[in-house]
């Protein structure tokens, strides 16, 4: 068993993660640590909480710089731009992500982005250094922006969890 999980890919994030999208579809999913992996989902289940929460966020350790990914999604600005009416893309940027779909004969995950405000987007000049990035989401009330990214669980060393919210 990987990482305490049942899954067996060989890859510890994508059991790891396997094990999130499982606990979260039973809502809509014990350790030693006061925040873990484990406690998350024993707290998503309704081991330790009234089980109000749909989501565990993560964060991802990119194996070669040791620094949490930032996500860059894709989304369209719903107010149509006059007089072409022509489609203007934003791109949300966070490193805290739901899972929403783990293939684990490939380890390929669907992840939904989260921010405190699902319209930040990238901007000129705008600083994405991950540690910046999670600095000013602390203390935020994270939220969907409705943009996903499709990531190779192959490329991270590490997931970080964090407690239970609904989104």
């Amino acid at each position: 068993m990987s990482c305490n999980s049942e899954y067996h890919t060989s890859n510890c994030v994508c059991d790891t993660l396997l094990a999130i999208v499982e606990a979260q579809d039973k809502v809509d999913g014990p350790g030693s640590c006061t925040f873990s992996c484990n406690n998350a989902i024993h707290e998503l289940v309704g081991g330790v909480s009234s089980g109000r929460f749909n989501t565990i966020p993560v964060i991802l350790t990119c194996k070669n710089t040791c620094l949490p990914f930032v996500g860059i999604g894709a989304a369209i600005d719903t107010t149509p731009t006059p007089p072409t009416n022509k489609r203007v893309f934003e791109f949300p940027i966070s490193p805290i992500f739901r899972v929403n779909d783990v293939d684990p004969e490939t380890c390929c995950a669907t992840l939904e982005l989260l921010s405190k405000d699902p319209t930040i987007v990238i901007k000129s000049g705008l600083k994405t250094d991950p540690i910046d990035l999670l600095n000013a989401l602390t203390g935020e009330v994270l939220e969907e922006t409705g943009s996903c990214i499709t990531v190779d669980l192959n490329c991270f060393c590490g997931v970080t969890c964090l407690s239970p919210i609904n989104v």
